[in-house]
């Protein structure tokens, strides 16, 4: 399902974030749900870009912008497949338009 234009996306505040090295990744942990993800360089991007509230078309082109080496025309459904990876468990939450939270 494609996310609403006025979706915004955050990252969950209890997650940790171990960085592994540059240009290694890093691994996330959900203490809400003692779940780890390793995520890749890449990712790792993504994860500090959602240090604030961001929509997919922010983090698209945040992503274009930052990394020369991403093939423009596979970065809007690489980012929504990352997306869509940490919903479910709660490594990030969506922010509606009107929302209080953010």
């Amino acid at each position: 399902m494609k996310p609403a234009i006025s979706t915004r996306y955050l990252a969950n505040p209890d997650v940790s974030c171990r960085e592994e090295g540059p240009g290694e990744g890093a691994i996330l942990f959900n203490p809400d749900i003692d779940s780890v993800l390793a995520i890749n360089a890449t990712s790792l991007q993504l994860w500090r870009a959602l240090a604030r509230p961001s929509t997919l078309d922010d983090l698209v082109t945040y992503i274009i912008s930052n990394c020369e080496d991403a093939p423009p025309e596979q970065v809007p459904g690489d980012v929504e497949s990352f997306l869509h990876a940490l919903l479910p468990g709660g490594f990030i939450g969506e922010v509606l338009e009107g929302d209080q939270a953010a």
